[in-house]
């Protein structure tokens, strides 16, 4: 370490000694091994409890196209603002960290799901390569390693990519999502063969009307994936 280094560190130390980082979500202090969101929060964050009503609201988003096998979600997102507010933090500040909280959270749930956890590889759903420029970072991706770091499922972060860039699903209702994103995914080049039979996970931050979702599972069974299931941080129901 070198001397400026060292006087980094101490000023560093010496600033959280007097203005101590605080959670996003409840203000309260965090400790050295927390970021961004404390552990309270993470433990009490609205969790998706998979009664009847919730495995059918869920399941209505796919159910007609047929292209995804099985959905997991952690958390609600509408329901709970602290959970909102993690993605953005996520997706627009920078906070890579919340990413490998979320993967952790939602490989949990994997493990105890008997189609989920017999995977062969998992993969995000893609950010349109200008998008990903001017973010730096794919955060589907960034959660999709953690889930296969926790898992040891093997990542396949280029598996899809985006033949169009679309414009932020925020805009559109249901039926708009849908036209906004089909056609606006293809299987790389590289695994047009190697997809053949697999089973993938396929990995999003939030899944909202489900279109981005099926749109990519619809390619991938098209290139002859045996099996596509999606898990996501969280979910609007």
């Amino acid at each position: 370490m070198t001397a400026s280094d060292a006087l980094s560190e101490i000023a560093g130390a010496i600033a959280d000694f007097v203005y101590p980082p605080t959670c996003s979500t409840c203000t309260g202090t965090l400790s050295r091994e927390e970021s961004y969101v404390c552990s309270r929060c993470w433990n009490s964050f609205e969790r998706v409890v998979r009664t009847e009503t919730v495995i059918q609201a869920i399941e209505s988003k796919f159910l007609a196209d047929e292209a995804v096998d099985r959905v997991d979600s952690v958390f609600l997102f509408e329901q709970d603002p602290r959970v909102r507010l993690a993605v953005h933090l996520l997706k627009y500040e920078g906070a890579e960290s919340i990413a490998e909280k979320f993967g952790l959270y939602i490989s949990r749930e994997i493990v105890d799901d008997e189609k989920l956890s017999t995977c062969d590889i998992v993969t995000p759903v893609p950010l349109h390569p200008v998008r990903q420029r001017e973010r730096g970072y794919n955060q589907s991706d960034l959660i999709a390693r953690s889930i296969g770091r926790h898992l040891n499922i093997t990542h396949h972060p280029d598996l899809l990519r985006r033949t169009r860039q679309t414009q932020t699903q925020t805009m559109f209702d249901a039926e708009g999502r849908k036209q906004n994103i089909q056609g606006a995914f293809a299987v790389d080049q590289r695994f047009l063969e190697k997809v053949k039979g697999l089973r993938i996970l396929l990995i999003d931050d939030v899944v909202t009307t489900g279109s981005t979702i099926k749109e990519c599972a619809l390619t991938l069974k098209h290139h002859g994936a045996s099996q596509v299931f999606a898990a996501s941080a969280a979910i609007t129901i």
